[in-house]
């Protein structure tokens, strides 16, 4: 493999001057999910803040095709994604070395990967503070997906990693107990992810780009197709529900991940009802924002999420929103933004009933709920409430007073 550790650079109004923290993640390609989006924009949103600058370590495959634009004011960096790679390169070694050794700290993003174990092991070789975010990756359904592997990697790497962090960072409080149910006794500081919503934003381009479309009732669903998303009960649930409801479609927007559009597309051929069914492929940038505004409803029925960045955006766009509980936003049924139902496949389940509701719903009932989240989102998840919460975590990490303005669980004893 080619060393990708020659630079891309990007400048901003962050002054150079300013401590810089190294963000470590795997893939910077948007269709490898929520992380490849959510990475730059927490750094951008760091940056913001003028308090700290951030710099971007990418441990990416050949030919991923990475957005500049989602990491605006960041040098980008990137580095091979493969041990065998990895160790073969000692001048990417040795760079990303020398990167860390330039930095204050390091935000590791992810576990399970290369990227995890080579940023901790330099912080810890470097005496560098480092926070570590699982965004999800130890929830139960997700340490269930190959659980051997993992059980493996968690023995001789993992726990190592995450033990000898100066935090853990959890996006909700129940990413929190998966941590400490994972047997780790590290503080715990609760920061969730955030949004930036356009203000001004038309359903014509995404109208345009499927007119077949236009004068329908529009439920989409945003994310990568794959199993874990729920897909199955989804398109099950739709199947019993779309009878009722001639002038509603689903839409399921986002690019194929591990093959699995087509065992969902047989499904839907076996339940006739592929027509009642529209793929988009992957929407970036107007073409999402342009989906969310020609929707009447989201839906995410997940079997395991940390804390999905398309919920957020489609209550920032002011859409009720269908989600699982496991999706972790509680607040969807506290504060009346949508539904909150458990992922289950059974004939008249809770995601059926809810699909109807908001089918059934007058606009003024669709127009409140979607009210709610936007005011709520406004409120906890937007990026420039995002970025001083995590400003003030590094400021802490590096010998700073403890902060206030989001939820810190001090390190449990033995």
């Amino acid at each position: 493999m080619t060393s990708l550790v020659d630079i891309s650079s990007h400048t901003g109004s962050v002054s150079r001057s300013t401590a810089t923290w190294l963000h470590a993640v795997s893939h910077l390609d948007p269709k490898y999910g929520g992380l490849s989006a959510a990475v730059p924009a927490l750094g951008s949103a760091v940056s913001a803040t003028g308090q700290f600058s951030v710099t971007l370590a990418g441990f990416c495959g050949d030919g991923e095709h990475y957005l500049p634009s989602v990491a605006p004011g960041m040098h980008v960096h990137h580095f091979p994604i493969g041990h065998g790679g990895w160790w073969r390169d000692r001048t990417s070694r040795q760079a990303f070395r020398n990167l860390v050794r330039e930095s204050a700290g390091l935000h590791i993003h992810g576990l399970w990967q290369l990227s995890t174990s080579a940023a901790a092991r330099a912080a810890q070789s470097e005496s560098k503070p480092y926070i570590v975010s699982a965004h999800g990756m130890l929830e139960s359904w997700a340490l269930a997906n190959k659980r051997l592997k993992k059980t493996a990697y968690a023995w001789l790497f993992e726990r190592a990693n995450l033990r000898a962090a100066t935090c853990l960072h959890a996006l909700t409080r129940a990413e929190a107990r998966d941590y400490r149910n994972f047997g780790l006794r590290n503080p715990i500081a609760i920061i969730p992810n955030g949004v930036d919503v356009p203000s001004v934003c038309s359903p014509d381009p995404f109208l345009n780009r499927f007119p077949e479309l236009r004068n329908k009732r529009l439920l989409l669903f945003l994310g990568r197709i794959h199993f874990k998303k729920g897909l199955d009960i989804l398109c099950e649930a739709w199947t019993r529900v779309s009878r009722d409801w001639p002038d509603a479609q689903l839409v399921l927007a986002g690019p194929d991940f591990e093959n699995t559009r087509t065992p969902i597309e047989k499904l839907l051929e076996e339940r006739q009802i592929r027509h009642r069914v529209t793929f988009t492929g992957m929407l970036a940038s107007e073409l999402k924002w342009s989906a969310l505004r020609a929707a009447e409803c989201f839906v995410l029925p997940s079997y395991s999420e940390g804390l999905s960045v398309s919920v957020l955006e489609a209550m920032g766009m002011g859409l009720p929103v269908i989600v699982s509980e496991q999706c972790n936003l509680p607040e969807v049924a506290e504060q009346e933004c949508g539904w909150v139902i458990q992922p289950r496949a059974q004939a008249g389940n809770e995601l059926e009933s809810a699909l109807s509701a908001v089918l059934r719903a007058s606009s003024q009932t669709r127009a409140r709920l979607g009210a709610n989240g936007r005011r709520l989102v406004a409120q906890r998840y937007s990026w420039r409430v995002v970025g001083e919460q995590m400003s003030a975590l590094y400021a802490w990490a590096q010998g700073g007073g403890l902060p206030t303005a989001f939820e810190i669980e001090p390190g449990a004893t033995a």
